[in-house]
């Protein structure tokens, strides 16, 4: 099987898989309150039909409040808001389900050090990637997965091309990525096929017969895949097979099928978003891995691609005077040097 060569925007899509149409901008700020609570608003914005049928990647209960508005001309914002009263309550909303919706962790410290209180958020993002039994390193040695990881963090990829060595190893690695998508979009397939054949208990269809056989039908259904139809492999199958049952296998576990034509759609849908992640800290911010920082605000952009594969954390710091410590402390300084002097002045007055 021949692979071409690859544009880093290429490399994006097979990443990610091929950006649909339909696509949300999907923005959420954190607003996070010096007693621990949390302020969480997402607002949806896409065409009328996108944001009307509500098909997010994010569960929305009754508990949230939402509001509809129109930005332009076929163009709507979706906004819902939701206050956690501490963050376990806000892991329990937004732990999701793999498979159907976007998954979060949440973590807030708060400490105490007298003049200040110190508050750290992280937020992580659970890779939504749906079949990664095969992991990278089987294609990518570690030292090539750190290259690649570096340059899905950058704000331009292409920047960081900086020698023609760059270049070279980009166009060996994009290739191995993308063999590593497709055998682990073939792999469920042929699992499901497998079982389908089981079920069927034919003598003249059996996995003995399948098994020696499945490079072929990876190579041949490896372009299909790219593009997650899963009904046109099953025409293949039948193709390499040459055998009639191939189609009653197939129906035999056809809910298996099903599913995994469910989660491929589900991963391409989540992975064609825009996504853009603010967290709007009580105080001053001490530090953060966000790229812009404005005020108490931190925000974070171009994110997807990582964290389609991999956990993303994002993390922020924050420092917050506590006045009444200092008004205190202010109070002990002036009783003990108020005290100080009325010793001093009795002792004079005694003299």
């Amino acid at each position: 099987m021949q692979i071409s060569k690859y544009s880093f925007v290429t490399m994006a899509c097979y990443l990610g898989f091929l950006l649909l149409s339909g696509c949300l901008d999907i923005t959420t700020t954190n607003q996070v309150k010096s007693d621990g609570s949390i302020i969480r608003t997402i607002t949806f914005t896409g065409d009328s039909a996108e944001v009307s049928a509500g098909n997010f990647p994010v569960e929305l209960d009754s508990s949230w409040s939402r509001s509809i508005a129109k930005v332009k001309k076929e163009t709507y914002a979706l906004t819902a808001t939701r206050t956690f009263q501490n963050v376990e309550e806000m892991n329990g909303a937004l732990k999701g389900t793999f498979g159907r919706t976007l998954q979060y962790r949440i973590e807030l410290n708060k400490s105490f050090r007298w003049f200040f209180t110190v508050y750290r958020y992280r937020e992580t993002n659970i890779p939504f990637a749906q079949y990664t039994a095969i992991p990278l390193t089987e294609f990518l040695s570690q030292e090539e997965i750190d290259w690649l990881i570096a340059r899905l963090l950058v704000e331009d990829p292409k920047k960081e091309f900086t020698t023609r060595g760059d270049s070279l190893a980009f166009e060996s690695i994009i290739p191995r990525v993308q063999e590593c998508e497709w055998r682990n979009r073939f792999d469920p397939v042929f699992s499901a096929f497998l079982d389908g054949v089981k079920t069927l208990n034919n003598p003249s269809l059996t996995n003995s017969m399948v098994e020696p056989l499945k490079e072929s039908l990876y190579k041949r259904s490896a372009k299909a895949l790219d593009k997650m139809k899963i009904d046109t492999v099953r025409f293949i199958f039948a193709g390499v097979l040459r055998n009639p049952l191939v189609d009653k296998a197939w129906q035999a576990n056809a809910p298996s099928f099903a599913e995994i034509k469910r989660k491929l759609e589900f991963e391409s849908k989540t992975n064609s978003h825009k996504y853009v992640t603010s967290v709007v800290m009580p105080g001053l911010i001490t530090g953060s891995n966000a790229r812009r920082v404005q005020g108490n605000m931190t925000t974070w952009e171009d994110f997807k691609e990582y964290a389609h594969h991999f956990e993303y954390t994002m993390w922020v710091e924050s420092q917050q005077v506590n006045w009444w410590a200092v008004i205190i402390a202010l109070i002990v300084v002036v009783s003990l040097t108020t005290g100080l002097v009325f010793s001093l002045l009795r002792r004079k007055s005694r003299a």
